[in-house]
């Protein structure tokens, strides 16, 4: 691979708004393969048991994570030597006082890292919303949602400071 593409003026850490616009199409995939696929499998079988049910998340997952990877937005490589002991505070000081790590590998790494957060809770509400409209079809499938809403409220909490932090990097990148 071209080694300018790992430093992290190469590839620039994209906006909450770009990673967020990108990871639409793996959750409508989500969205809409998991009820129809429940809704097919039902139909075709009559069989209502978890066991298969879960063959079929697992493979919508797999699709979805697949539309993911290819329509996320290109990111720099987080430098090895950066680690995730530098990242919790540099995340924690960018929310509360708007001020970035002055190492501009860490920078870059928690910027990577933050847009993983947002993708993350895009999928877990695609997830959500995805076993509600199943469990419609399949009413067994209600015991599913809440360790997924459990989940998704973790990580929402949690992706406010993902926002803002790349929300502060744009705009010192922009000289605001």
């Amino acid at each position: 691979m071209d080694e300018t593409a790992q430093r992290p003026a190469a590839v620039p850490v994209p906006t909450a708004r770009q990673v967020l616009v990108r990871a639409l199409p793996a959750a409508a995939v989500m969205v809409i393969s998991l009820p129809l696929a429940t809704w097919w499998w039902v139909e075709v079988t009559g069989d209502g048991g978890p066991w298969w049910w879960l063959l079929i998340l697992a493979a919508t997952v797999g699709l979805s994570a697949i539309i993911q990877r290819y329509t996320s937005p290109p990111r720099p490589r987080i430098d090895p030597r950066t680690g995730e002991a530098q990242w919790a505070p540099a995340t924690a000081t960018a929310a509360k006082n708007g001020e970035l790590p002055a190492c501009p590998e860490v920078r870059t790494a928690v910027g990577v890292a933050a847009c993983a957060g947002i993708e993350g809770l895009i999928v877990l509400i695609a997830l959500l919303m995805a076993i509600i409209f199943s469990a419609m079809i399949l009413p067994d499938l209600w015991t599913v949602l809440l360790p997924v809403t459990v989940m998704t409220g973790m990580a929402a909490f949690r992706v406010r400071r993902s926002w803002v932090y790349l929300r502060v990097l744009h705009s010192a990148d922009h000289g605001g």
